[in-house]
């Protein structure tokens, strides 16, 4: 009786095993997938930036800086409590890619984002403000690129031997502070645009660069031909 209950025991646990081998996977629905691909806040490379994976915009129009912010906040020069930012028309910034530093050059605009005056009893928000680049660059036609991921190890160390002057010339203004910096790339068929900026509790520092080639306005200056005096004539 007990080798007839074990075997029917044994013939229900086989069947039971091939039925849920043989039962096949659900399909996944590729639109589905295209969506969070595309939306992923994956880097584009391990070496640097691949530009022409950025897909190409026609949403994305205004005048540089580009950016106007939420009610109650407001743009100040780099490290100050005045000012409306500075714009530069060519500079440089180190972006955050795949957890190292890409150098970008180009026209740039650096600035605080803080309370304004006018809302003095606001509390600033870091996740109001990621939140609405996050949405506004989307709508754009942007690419989120970097969401507080970390520097791989020895990334700084590298960078400060190869640009020992990097953060004193203000080529880090957007990304001193690793723990939580956001990177964005916006691509439309006349410009690219970068946007990057570290969150802290009470402000957060941004850097907006429109890439472009550098225009060496420098020349050399000829010198004027000599001419003879008429003490030296006579």
């Amino acid at each position: 009786m007990k080798n007839t209950l074990l075997l029917n025991a044994l013939v229900a646990l086989t069947l039971w095993s091939c039925n849920k081998k043989e039962k096949p996977a659900p399909l996944q629905d590729s639109t589905t997938l295209t969506s969070v691909t595309d939306n992923s806040g994956e880097a584009i490379s391990d070496t640097g930036y691949n530009i022409s994976k950025i897909p190409v915009t026609n949403k994305f129009h205004g005048t540089f800086p580009y950016f106007k912010l939420p009610e109650g906040y407001a743009f100040t020069d780099p490290s100050l409590y005045h000012g409306n930012g500075q714009t530069k028309d060519f500079d440089k910034e180190y972006f955050y890619d795949h957890g190292t530093y890409t150098a970008m050059e180009g026209k740039t605009f650096k600035a605080e984002i803080r309370i304004s005056e006018e809302f003095k009893d606001k509390k600033f928000s870091p996740l109001e403000i990621q939140k609405s680049f996050d949405e506004l660059i989307k709508n754009v036609g942007g690419v989120k690129i970097n969401t507080g991921e970390p520097l791989r190890e020895g990334e700084e160390e590298r960078l400060k031997k190869e640009d020992p002057e990097a953060y004193n010339l203000g080529y880090m203004h957007s990304c001193n502070n690793w723990k939580n910096v956001n990177t964005y790339i916006i691509r439309s068929t006349e410009k690219t645009v970068f946007v990057q900026y570290n969150l802290g509790k009470e402000q957060t520092s941004i850097t907006v660069l429109e890439a472009k080639p550098f225009e060496n306005k420098m020349s050399i200056v000829e010198e004027k031909p000599k001419v003879d005096s008429l003490k030296d004539k006579n």
